[in-house]
């Protein structure tokens, strides 16, 4: 998945075997939109953890997922790698 922006997502191992196999379509669409947006702007969604002093580490959180990613801003492939996914 790549934005016009620059950033590109990838997905680790586990969370790709979970897109895949246990969201449904609507889920995914929601993980879609808000994966868009985290590539328009990664520091859109919240740190995962406050107290947390490396602020790459950001969260994504929906109705019934949560994703969590680590922004590599650096080239010549910035891109967000989304390291877990939770299905709530």
């Amino acid at each position: 998945m790549s934005a016009d922006h620059g950033f590109g997502a990838r997905f680790s191992a586990e969370a790709g075997k979970l897109i895949r196999t246990a969201l449904n379509e609507e889920q995914r669409k929601q993980l879609q939109t808000a994966l868009e947006q985290a590539m328009a702007d990664p520091w859109s969604w919240p740190p995962s953890d406050r107290e947390d002093l490396d602020d790459s580490i950001r969260q994504i959180v929906l109705p019934e997922t949560i994703a969590h990613y680590v922004v590599l801003p650096d080239p010549p492939v910035p891109h967000l790698w989304i390291i877990t996914l939770t299905i709530l």
